[in-house]
């Protein structure tokens, strides 16, 4: 089946698997919860996620990028992702109290602000695999579309899980965690084409979505995993979800 497909069909397929389908998958569960979630369960499954993303960032993009274009050139993408991300979160959460001109209730903040942190880190994602694919190896493009789906996982339920617990239905929950992923094919089309047009750009969007990445995974993804009561479980994870994407790489390279 995948032989029979051509290239760009098979981008728009692992597209839409890593980013719409996996994202909507791990908002599956609030549909059918009765009780509270528990917060351990995600925190270790988050830096599961934390430790992929952060070795796919390392092993699928810096180095690749590196190989074709050198230090320098991804070094500047790399410090312009870092930048992209710190100033369009900020830019977000004061559009989004400008919008409402409402104050919410402190749990909803929360949720609203986890959403669209989440949302806003998925942009990089999905450029990720649009840069990865428009590269022309079809491995680096399934490998960089496999790490971020997995990670999309309990990232679908990390969006949907605080909205429902701040008051939102089961239903429109849901339907949150299924906008924040359809943020990323929609980036990775965006970006596959501009990259195909201008192949010399390819190590400055290496370096750029590594760094807005890495930034998004130390700033938000590990701090959130981590909490006093199990500090070093976590830990753990995000090293097993490392070594993970570790043995991934070298069996898909």
């Amino acid at each position: 089946m995948v032989i029979s497909m051509d290239p760009f069909t098979f981008f728009l397929v692992s597209a839409l698997l890593a980013g719409l389908v996996a994202t909507s998958t791990g908002g599956i569960p609030i549909l059918f919860m009765r009780d509270e979630f528990s917060h351990r369960k995600f925190d270790i499954g988050n830096a599961i996620a934390a430790g992929i993303m952060l070795a796919s960032s390392i092993f699928s993009l810096l180095i690749p990028g590196m190989e074709l274009g050198g230090t320098v050139s991804v070094s500047i993408g790399f410090i312009i992702g870092v930048l992209f991300v710190l100033l369009l979160k900020d830019r977000v959460h004061v559009f989004y109290y400008k919008l409402t001109g409402e104050t919410a209730s402190p749990a909803l903040t929360k949720a609203l602000i986890i959403f669209s942190a989440l949302t806003l880190h998925n942009m990089p994602e999905g450029m990720s695999v649009g840069v990865a694919f428009a590269s022309g190896s079809l491995i680096l493009g399934v490998e960089v579309a496999i790490a971020i789906g997995i990670q999309n996982i309990p990232e679908g339920f990390a969006v949907a899980a605080p909205l429902y617990s701040s008051g939102f239905s089961k239903r429109k929950a849901f339907s949150f965690s299924v906008f924040s992923g359809l943020v990323e094919p929609l980036n990775a089309i965006l970006v596959y084409f501009i990259v195909s047009l201008v192949h010399g750009l390819l190590p400055y969007f290496f370096g750029f979505c590594a760094g807005a990445m890495m930034f998004v995974v130390i700033n938000e993804m590990i701090p959130e995993a981590q909490h006093g009561e199990y500090f070093d479980k976590s830990t753990l994870a995000v090293m097993a979800g490392f070594l993970l994407m570790l043995i991934l790489d070298t069996m898909l390279g």
